[in-house]
């Protein structure tokens, strides 16, 4: 997983990001119970987007040690044992990942049945995509990609995850009147959250078949009355 500058994170930009990530994360969270919640990925001030999990215990998780990180690991190949995490934060870790659908798959097997993922992301049809697309080093630097809410249904869905709802995040003003229409609608907000569940795929129970006796036709003879008085 790829360093993001710390710096960006600091500009007028970065804290408003920050904050409404942190405001919509906090929504979704609030309906999360379990054990534990998984942070895949520094992303913030250490502990922030975490702050309203209603969990037993919170984990975060990161590729080198800092502040917050409670464990190290890469997010390809989780150190986490499979059907265990209640909840998994993935904050623009996805798009900061040489192998996306490595971190997805990882994260479906250490999800427990009905478990949730919570993904923020940023939207390559905004001013910020654009700019992503232009920039030599990524925007915000250190960014690998950029996948929209559209791709991430489809990888979701290949791995049987139900997507539960998307909220858009840092809209910039509207200059005008269709631009203010765009962004209330979601499609020029620069980031966005994606909330999934994992669903249970139900087990149909195959009954043996019960064998019948074969029946013989026409090989057995009906004794007649005759036959059996002379038995007699």
């Amino acid at each position: 997983m790829q360093f993001l500058q710390i710096e960006w994170l600091d500009t007028q930009a970065g804290k408003a990001l920050l904050e409404q990530e942190r405001r919509q994360s906090q929504l979704v969270l609030e309906r999360v119970f379990g054990d534990q919640i998984v942070q895949i990925g520094q992303w913030g001030e250490p502990g922030a987007l975490l702050a309203g999990a209603r969990t037993q215990a919170t984990l975060m998780l990161d590729h080198s040690p800092g502040a917050g990180v409670d464990a190290v690991g890469c997010a390809e190949r989780l150190p986490i044992l499979t059907d265990s995490v209640d909840a998994v934060l993935l904050p623009h870790s996805l798009e900061r990942s040489a192998d996306p659908h490595g971190v997805l798959r990882e994260v479906h097997r250490v999800l427990r049945p009905d478990g949730r993922l919570i993904v923020l992301g940023f939207n390559p049809l905004s001013f910020w995509g654009v700019r992503h697309q232009v920039s030599l080093a990524g925007y915000p630097h250190g960014t690998l990609r950029h996948i929209s809410t559209h791709r991430l249904r489809d990888w979701l869905t290949l791995l049987s995850m139900r997507i539960d709802t998307v909220r858009p995040c840092y809209l910039r003003p509207g200059a005008n009147r269709l631009m203010r229409a765009l962004q209330a609608s979601g499609w020029c907000a620069n980031a966005y959250l994606l909330a999934a569940t994992k669903e249970t795929l139900p087990l149909t129970i195959v009954r043996p078949r019960l064998s019948r006796r074969p029946t013989l036709v026409g090989s057995l003879v009906r004794p007649s009355v005759r036959n059996v008085r002379r038995a007699s």
